[in-house]
């Protein structure tokens, strides 16, 4: 191509780019919310909303939690049943995969026990993930998402209380069965079951106190994974929301009411040196409450009262007082215009402004 060419076409380009009009796109306006508004449509069936991106405003992200406790609490009571005995079930596959894998390390893990906790922790987590996308139901998540629909008054206390009991039923029997299935097949065996004895031995030696709070700190990661894999719309999201608090939790080594039906009955029919009321009263029942407690007041209380019901009065103190300030500063630009007004009226006051 001749170049005295090229520069015309170059020339005659930029000159479209430049003359072609400038769309302004105005700025979306700042709203502070009130808490009575949801920017996306009411439904108690969580996969009946619609969301416009990829992950959800922690508003609502709040509001789907809500929406699935009050689903799952709504259901009839055998398919909470059901739903709860598919979770334990899940957790089992989560719980026996990180007992297979890490147990049987070997030597490196012997030097090396962080080694096997980092096993462990990486691997248990695929339990909650087929739990959020299939739809089960743990009592660990009801304590949180049932207690948020209480909240924000999409259920009753009837309805509450029926969800724990039921979903605890279900998740014994789920982890009960798997555990039973896991010991029948012979899958407990060598490291797999050296692993699960020392777990479970482990876990019924802390006092009721310690065990209690260790079980408070274990729901606050696991209600947090559940609010995170509910924040997310699609797989990827709610893998990578789910993966790291149950991987926090358990190589911290903190209680699972859920994990511990499993391994706790698992150990039991490997004859491990426990009663079933060791099993019960230094474990099963302080994890249970501290659990409740987490999922109830640590994460679904707090939640509520930053956007849903129980902060309705603070944010309206909150609205209150920034209109108040917002009023204030209005009135202080309007006087100094008025006062710079007057200064530019006054011959004298020009004068000093020229000679400056």
């Amino acid at each position: 191509m001749n170049r005295a060419v090229f520069l015309a076409l170059l020339v005659s380009n930029v000159d479209a780019f430049v003359q072609r009009p400038i769309i302004r796109v105005p700025l979306p306006v700042l709203k502070i919310s009130t808490g009575d508004d949801r920017s996306e449509r009411e439904s108690l069936d969580i996969s009946k909303t619609t969301y416009s991106s990829t992950i959800k405003s922690p508003k609502d992200a709040y509001i789907a939690l809500a929406e699935k406790g009050a689903s799952n609490a709504k259901m009839m009571k055998r398919k909470i049943l059901h739903q709860s005995i598919l979770g334990g079930a899940y957790v089992g596959f989560g719980g026996l995969l990180s007992l297979c894998i890490a147990g049987n390390i070997g030597g490196i893990g012997a030097q090396n026990p962080g080694l096997v906790k980092m096993a462990f922790a990486a691997l248990f987590p695929v339990n909650l993930l087929l739990i959020l996308t299939t739809g089960g139901q743990l009592f660990t998540g009801n304590s949180c998402s049932v207690a948020a629909a209480k909240y924000e008054g999409l259920v009753e206390w009837r309805e509450l209380g029926r969800s724990w009991a039921v979903s605890i039923v279900g998740n014994v029997i789920g982890c009960g069965l798997f555990a039973l299935a896991s010991f029948y097949v012979g899958l407990l065996t060598g490291g797999t079951a050296d692993l699960c004895t020392s777990t479970a031995l482990n876990k019924c030696r802390a006092t009721f106190g310690q065990t209690l709070v260790k079980a408070i700190l274990c729901n606050w990661m696991v209600s947090l994974a559940v609010f995170l894999g509910g924040a997310s719309n699609d797989l990827a999201g709610k893998l990578i929301g789910v993966w790291f608090p149950i991987s926090t939790f358990v190589a911290i080594g903190l209680e699972h009411s859920v994990a511990n039906l499993f391994i706790l009955p698992a150990a039991l029919m490997l004859k491990v040196p426990l009663t079933i009321g060791d099993v019960l009263l230094r474990n099963i029942i302080p994890v249970l409450l501290g659990n409740a407690i987490a999922g109830a007041f640590v994460v679904a209380g707090s939640y509520s009262y930053q956007f849903g019901r129980l902060g309705e009065k603070s944010r309206k103190e909150f609205i209150a007082r920034l209109e108040s300030y917002e009023a204030r500063k209005k009135e202080e630009k309007r006087r100094s215009k008025a006062v710079n007004g007057e200064r530019a009226d006054d011959p004298s006051q020009r004068e000093l402004v020229q000679t400056s």
